[in-house]
């Protein structure tokens, strides 16, 4: 069952008076940023900029949770394997990450760096049907892939809002999305980010232009502490993906600080 956000909604911060730098700052109200968080022990949510968290945005890499796990369901991606992007299909650009042009790539690297052209392949391996199947069964955003089959997701028809990503966070962690044992297992690996004595951050990134100087950067995941888990999706603008890289996850980061989960 989906569970409502209108419970308990807590809007605003007790923020430090002191100056920080940009990177280093948290969202603020007000700002071109919302972040959610959803603390499953307690029912507590906390939001900032809730117009915004309402407001859906496209998903660009963090549509790499849902993919992993039709692939992985679907067994068209395994983490033993290595793989390569086929350069016949996406000729490398002068802006890919060298990460990109390895030739032994591993699933979970390709996860964390957003290998976009594998991505692109292994999810031409599937149907529009079998993924509009997948994304009703997920609940996932709006389900809307009448976009290219290898790019719906990328500022195309694909939309989903910080809520919406809550809350598909939330129904997988609990394992309610109608998938294997061994999805569930395997793609947990997948997410995992980083692990210190106070806790586990489970997460992915996402970025892409929805307009002229401006794009949309993401942030979502769990993290675990002595608390619980909290789940949380963060997005924010910038006007260049180099802007956006420099300040998404430290700002990110910075919010969940301030909201006492990291």
């Amino acid at each position: 069952m989906r569970f409502k956000w209108t419970s308990r909604l807590f809007f605003g911060l007790a923020l430090s008076t002191s100056h920080l730098a940009y990177s280093e700052e948290g969202c603020r109200k007000g700002d071109s940023c919302t972040m959610v968080v959803y603390s499953e022990q307690s029912d507590k949510w906390q939001v900032i900029n809730k117009s915004r968290a309402e407001r859906p945005f496209s998903p660009f890499s963090t549509y790499k949770i849902p993919n992993t796990l039709i692939l992985l369901e679907k067994n068209k991606i395994n983490t033993k394997a290595t793989y390569q992007v086929d350069t016949s299909q996406y000729p490398p650009k002068k802006w890919w990450p060298a990460k990109w042009q390895e030739e032994d790539i591993k699933l979970r690297d390709a996860f964390s760096y957003s290998v976009l052209p594998l991505y692109q392949t292994w999810t031409k391996t599937l149907s529009k049907p079998e993924i509009k199947t997948f994304l009703s069964q997920f609940n996932y955003g709006n389900q809307d892939i009448t976009g290219p089959l290898d790019s719906f997701w990328l500022n195309s028809s694909m939309q989903i809002s910080a809520f919406e990503q809550v809350d598909f966070l939330h129904r997988l962690d609990n394992k309610t999305l109608g998938l294997s044992a061994h999805t569930y297992q395997t793609f947990d690996a997948i997410f995992l980010q980083e692990t210190s004595p106070e806790h586990t951050l489970f997460a992915k990134t996402g970025t892409g232009p929805i307009a002229k100087k401006t794009y949309v950067g993401w942030y979502v995941g769990k993290v675990k502490n002595a608390q619980g888990t909290h789940y949380f999706a963060f997005n924010m603008y910038a006007p260049t993906f180099n802007d956006m890289v420099k300040v998404r996850v430290k700002k990110a980061k910075a919010t969940l600080r301030e909201l006492g989960v990291l």
